[in-house]
């Protein structure tokens, strides 16, 4: 049985691949449509123009990766462990991003202002994720202490911890040392789970 693929989600694979063959400057969009097997016009009519393109390629990437933390964090009861390996699963899932890597390889400078100047729409989406995560979070604190969950400004604190991701991708050789299983434990134990879980 054959499993059909989203034709926007192919064209938006081929952009990724063609990227990280050639970066994002030097791919022009009858490369991803070569890639992706369709005519320029058919990229346009679907995506639209190679910026379009590219702000979407991320996104889709950066989903891809949010839902490889969800996949770490299923069934994990206890809320410190699961705040844990919540951290631990994203600067992993950024940090050895094969895609991401070799789009720093191969087009540094364009890379890094699309994760920075240019990275609004993959912080919204990461930020919309964290509310989510951290609501449920709350929630549960709450009703293991016997008492209602002190929401507070959720949405402030989800963006603040996206935009923490970022800098920890960005210059992983700064404070704090967050290199191994052990210190990324640590570093969520004693500063990120009582900011998360709000006491």
């Amino acid at each position: 049985m054959s499993v059909s693929v989203d034709p926007d989600e192919a064209i938006l694979l081929a952009a990724l691949e063609q990227f990280a063959l050639t970066g994002v400057r030097r791919t022009s969009t009858d490369d991803i449509a070569r890639r992706a097997g369709v005519n320029r016009a058919t990229l346009y009519r679907r995506l639209g123009t190679k910026d379009e393109i590219v702000g979407a390629a991320y996104l889709f990437e950066a989903a891809r990766v949010l839902a490889g933390i969800e996949s770490a964090i299923a069934g994990i009861v206890d809320l410190d462990e699961y705040i844990a390996t919540f951290f631990i699963a994203t600067l992993r899932g950024v940090r050895e991003n094969r895609l991401l890597a070799q789009l720093l390889l191969v087009d540094r400078e364009e890379t890094v202002r699309a994760l920075t100047a240019g990275a609004g729409g993959v912080l919204e989406l990461a930020s919309a994720f964290l509310v989510e995560k951290i609501e449920g979070i709350r929630e549960r604190h709450g009703a293991a202490e016997g008492r209602e969950p002190e929401l507070g400004d959720v949405e402030a604190l989800a963006g603040m911890l996206a935009r923490l991701t970022q800098s920890l991708l960005l210059t992983p050789d700064g404070p704090p040392r967050v290199d191994t299983d052990v210190q990324m434990r640590e570093f969520a134990r004693t500063l990120l789970a009582p900011m998360i879980k709000g006491c």
